[in-house]
């Protein structure tokens, strides 16, 4: 398929960023036991608090929390009073190649301690994810899928392209058909993905044989509704997640609000978990008419360049953005329907400024009538649910990993409260608010 023959409903999820820019410094490690006092621990799975406790970890561990906890002679200590600790956040849909690696401070500088890539190549996004794990690079966990499995990628060579679609065509590995499909699984799990990814324009029997194909090597897939595939198609085929609700098609196939509610029984039965990124379809009919992106001063040049070439490329009518603002707005109870009815919803931003967006798509979550605690749930223990890592992410607990946010308001009485850092500890690495601001201001236009 001619790359100029992408629909723009497809360009829309991606905004294209500058991959050139500078490292970020690597991590210290985290040696010595840290001790946060008198600090009140927040439980997003209940809502409730444990006040007045010293938080200790050792290593990249929670070791104890309590109020009778022994503190170790060569602990570094923080004061916690006043202050509050919740999980580190996670952002569940996001494309590294594009951000390139200095995103990573501004994931880490937000709370931000864990991405799922949604499509980047192979070799980029391997090394990235084992660069941090080894703890080379200070950054957020990356769970990656590799490249997107579709037709979309030009036969072309990739320097004969212009750079905005140079980009797009990386985070691609060509699919035509069930073989390819298959042939691709394979060799993606061969070099160490975590998941596949599919997308609108994935052959139908592509999209079946990589649901065929996943379930026999033990992988999991996620992504868009092809086109050619139905939603109860998709719910059916062992898909682990939907993204941006198909294009809005999970809210429009089902029709009535009886059979929509039926529909959602079985997203929640079937374990199919959505990522809305409510932020990011909110702002694109404004972005599309030139408004400025959210947080632009701490965007790249390449984001701010991409966000205009993506609009003048997919070229939306007005007609077309009202009804796509329309459907936005419309998304918005059925979202707070499909998590009242057990539908796991994750949060995640796509291809807005990194970290930043993270919090804006938290307050949407309350837009849409969550409570601040169950959209808490939606950055930390629902990510966790997903990945099947409850025993050790997602709450503030003894033996799980030190992944923490400790915030100067309290998130349960105001999400907007998640945004007052004071400091972030990623793998049980201290990153205090100093460095926060230092993470930030480089940024900063």
């Amino acid at each position: 398929m001619p790359l100029m023959r992408i629909k723009h409903a497809t360009l829309a999820i991606f905004l294209f960023l500058d991959s050139c820019a500078q490292k970020p410094s690597p991590p210290g490690k985290a040696e010595s036991p840290l001790a946060i006092t008198n600090v009140t621990v927040i439980d997003v799975v209940n809502g409730t608090y444990q006040n007045n406790v010293t938080l200790l970890t050792r290593a990249d561990r929670i070791a104890e929390i309590g109020h009778q906890v022994s503190i170790p002679s060569d602990a570094m200590q923080v004061d916690g009073t006043n202050k509050f600790v919740i999980p580190g956040l996670w952002d569940m849909h996001t494309h590294q190649e594009m951000l390139s690696p200095t995103a990573l401070d501004l994931f880490v500088a937000n709370g931000v301690i864990g991405t799922r890539d949604m499509g980047s190549g192979a070799d980029y996004i391997l090394s990235l994810r084992d660069r941090i794990n080894r703890g080379e690079l200070l950054g957020p966990e990356i769970v990656a899928a590799g490249p997107i499995l579709d037709p979309l990628r030009p036969n072309e060579p990739l320097s004969s392209l212009p750079d905005t679609f140079r980009y797009f065509a990386l985070m691609r590995r060509r699919v035509t058909n069930a073989d390819e499909a298959r042939t691709a699984v394979r060799d993606l799990k061969e070099r160490g993905v975590d998941f596949i990814k599919v997308h609108d324009n994935t052959p139908r029997d592509a999209f079946f044989a990589i649901a065929d194909e996943t379930a026999k090597l033990g992988l999991t897939f996620a992504g868009h509704v092809p086109a050619s595939v139905s939603i109860a198609e998709a719910i059916d085929s062992g898909i682990r997640s939907i993204e941006h609700l198909a294009n809005f098609r999970v809210i429009q196939e089902c029709g009535t609000a009886d059979r929509c509610n039926e529909f959602y029984d079985r997203l929640a039965a079937k374990n199919v978990f959505q990522t809305p990124t409510i932020a990011f379809t909110q702002a694109i009919p404004d972005l599309f008419r030139r408004q400025p992106l959210p947080h632009a001063e701490y965007a790249s040049d390449g984001l701010l360049a991409s966000t205009r070439g993506n609009a003048e490329f997919s070229n939306m009518s007005d007609t077309a953005l009202a009804q796509f603002r329309a459907r936005g707005a419309a998304s918005l109870s059925a979202i707070r329907e499909m998590q009242a009815r057990g539908v796991g919803i994750l949060s995640a931003c796509d291809a807005l400024v990194p970290g930043f967006c993270l919090h804006d798509e938290l307050e949407w979550m309350a837009k849409a009538g969550f409570t601040p605690v169950q959209a808490l749930q939606t950055a930390t223990i629902n990510p966790a649910r997903f990945l099947g890592r409850e025993q050790t992410q997602g709450t503030v607990e003894a033996g799980k990993r030190a992944d923490l946010v400790l915030l100067d308001g309290d998130p349960l009485v105001n999400i907007r409260s998640t945004r007052a850092i004071s400091a972030v500890i990623v793998r049980g690495k201290l990153v205090p608010k100093s460095e926060i601001t230092l993470l930030t201001v480089k940024h900063r236009r």
